[in-house]
């Protein structure tokens, strides 16, 4: 509601885009550090960024499964 109306048409289209690019960005990053040694994220186990990144993954597939219900999510609070 804090955003209705302030928003462009392609600001709009894009937040469902930005969502998704968001995580798998998040899920890149803990794969490597995972991969550099685990130096820049607190890990509490020897794969916790291995997992980290798997589930950032796996929520990037559940969210482009879920992308058009995403986007009338997003048309619905827009209006």
């Amino acid at each position: 509601e804090g955003a209705k109306g302030g928003l462009t048409p392609a600001e709009l289209e894009y937040l469902p885009w930005g969502a998704r690019l968001m995580t798998l960005e998040c899920g890149i990053r803990f794969l490597t550090d995972y991969l550099d040694g685990d130096h820049y994220f607190r890990i509490h186990y020897a794969e916790h960024n291995l997992d980290r990144c798997r589930t950032q993954f796996k929520l990037v597939k559940d969210m482009e499964e879920q992308f058009e219900a995403m986007a009338d999510v997003v048309a619905k609070y827009a209006k």
